[in-house]
């Protein structure tokens, strides 16, 4: 029988207005991914053709009416005046990190989701309208690539992680509902990862879980300094490597070079990071004063590292 924790969390879409038509048919997308009431292709599908068809519109109809075009102090054209393709995929997506929060690890709701942003990057590239060019005249228009321009998405998972994942947020709580979105989140950013749609190896609880200091194993590691309050951290890390295509990833990533650069804050993957990682989890995964469901965890994360190693080559 599946346990509370294995069940879905409520879907959060505070950011849409009810009362604002574009919001609407976002929150609309967002529910058909959750409850499954259409393929992931078919939510895809109509995004792109949503975002084309929008800011088509709005280009005729600055190009029927160059006087409503605005600009502010220094010239620059305002972005409500433009056909601003780029706003509507930001507008959908600000609210994608509550939908990475929701299913647990590999529940089939987390595929649609995964489905889903495959769905988008199979779209053939195609452009839409977003901006005019310096000097605001309608006939000079910049263009985006749908799908190919994501830099949005990883901001806004960034974004999505410090919401979730911030200090005092109650992860450090058996069973909390922070606890449960956490390890949801890393689930699915994992996941997003190995598709290609965005690398969210920054924002890994992988991290979290790396000692402040030069030696390790430790349990003085950036978000806690206890083994009592260090099990939901744990638990979310460890999604990162508890599944074979998700350890394989890392690992692979990982053995492109031994350390990371110090002067890159998002710089994650190395073989010494690696290193570090798997003899934290031996750590969690013997010491009593861990919560039991994070040291078993811990000790899965241990066996798949060590699989993945004999498998891939030797660390």
């Amino acid at each position: 029988m599946a346990t509370e924790k294995d069940e879905p969390m409520a879907l959060i879409l505070s950011l849409y207005d009810d009362d604002d038509a574009e919001d609407r048919f976002c929150k609309n997308l967002m529910q058909a991914l959750v409850d499954g009431s259409r393929t992931p292709s078919q939510i895809a599908t109509d995004l792109d053709a949503w975002v084309v068809k929008e800011s088509s519109d709005r280009l005729q109809k600055f190009s029927d009416q160059p006087d409503l075009i605005q600009k502010d102090g220094n010239g620059h054209v305002l972005r409500t005046s433009m056909p601003n393709a780029s706003g509507y995929v930001e507008r959908f997506f600000q609210s994608f990190p509550s939908l990475c929060s929701v299913f647990p690890p590999h529940h089939g709701g987390q595929t649609r989701i995964i489905q889903f942003l495959e769905a988008l990057l199979a779209i053939p590239d195609h452009e839409a309208p977003d901006s005019f060019a310096e000097g605001g005249s309608h006939k000079d228009v910049n263009k985006i690539t749908l799908w190919s321009d994501r830099g949005y998405s990883t901001e806004y998972l960034r974004v999505g992680a410090d919401a979730i994942g911030y200090s005092g947020s109650g992860i450090e709580t058996p069973d909390s509902e922070s606890e449960t979105r956490w390890r949801n989140y890393q689930s699915t950013i994992a996941r997003i990862t190995l598709t290609g749609f965005s690398e969210c190896g920054f924002t890994s609880a992988l991290r979290d879980i790396l000692p402040s200091g030069k030696k390790y194993p430790s349990f003085n590691v950036r978000v806690a300094s206890k083994p009592d309050v260090i099990g939901g951290h744990i638990l979310a890390a460890a999604q990162w490597l508890i599944w074979p295509d998700e350890a394989r990833y890392v690992y692979q990533q990982c053995r492109k070079k031994e350390k990371t650069d110090k002067k890159n804050p998002r710089d994650t993957w190395s073989m010494e990071n690696w290193r570090i990682w798997k003899a934290q989890f031996q750590l969690f995964a013997w010491d009593e004063r861990v919560d039991p469901r994070a040291r078993d965890v811990a000790k899965k994360a241990i066996d798949r590292i060590i699989e993945v190693e004999e498998k891939d080559g030797s660390s």
